[in-house]
């Protein structure tokens, strides 16, 4: 029965001429500052994501595969844009591990220090971010001098403001060229937009 319904409803619309007059609603996209913020890939990147992400969350971690299958799977048509939102509530040392990520990035080695943060995550206390530092060859002295300073603590509350006015209440959360999608998305998700974009490059 379910097989005869079927091949009665696809015989129904070969037969029939539908036209659609309602068009797509525009896409809504959102204006983020990346300018000072790190980035991965090249800059002229027709497609740039912007994620906003905490260091301890699970989910932020779980998605963190799925970037370095897109910059291979695209090439230099994607850039990464890293944005911090510390969930201090939830994860209280998330604030201190954004700030050294910047202060890694002194050093030109934000995105190492990004990925063993995650590699380790939730692990980001005040004797871990040192042994991240120290295993990734920093020059420790500098470091310790930055992060203990609290330099980029109002590089992280401006990321932390500029979420909230985007109406961010967790993370991850991703813009694709503005447009958002939130949660650790499966692969398919991100390839869908892009390639959407991308078709409208060409």
């Amino acid at each position: 029965m379910a097989a005869r319904k079927s091949e009665f409803l696809s015989g129904l619309r070969a037969k029939a001429k539908v036209t659609t007059y309602l068009k797509p609603p525009e896409v809504y996209r959102s204006e983020v500052v990346i300018s000072g913020a790190p980035t991965r890939g090249v800059a002229e990147a027709p497609v740039t994501i912007v994620k906003f992400e905490d260091f301890q969350c699970p989910y932020c971690k779980t998605v963190q595969p799925r970037f370095a299958e897109l910059l291979k799977k695209y090439g230099g048509k994607v850039r990464l844009v890293h944005k911090d939102l510390p969930l201090e509530e939830l994860h209280p040392q998330a604030r201190q591990a954004a700030e050294a990520s910047r202060c890694a990035g002194d050093q030109g080695k934000f995105w190492e220090f990004h990925d063993k943060l995650y590699e380790y995550s939730p692990k980001a206390s005040n004797e871990d971010l040192k042994s991240y530092a120290k295993e990734i060859g920093l020059n420790l002295d500098n470091f310790e001098r930055c992060y203990t300073s609290g330099r980029y603590k109002a590089a992280v509350q401006k990321d932390l403001v500029e979420g909230a006015a985007l109406g961010l209440t967790g993370t991850p959360a991703f813009f694709i060229n503005g447009r958002e999608l939130s949660g650790a998305q499966p692969l398919e998700a991100f390839t869908a937009i892009i390639d959407e974009e991308l078709a409208l490059v060409k």
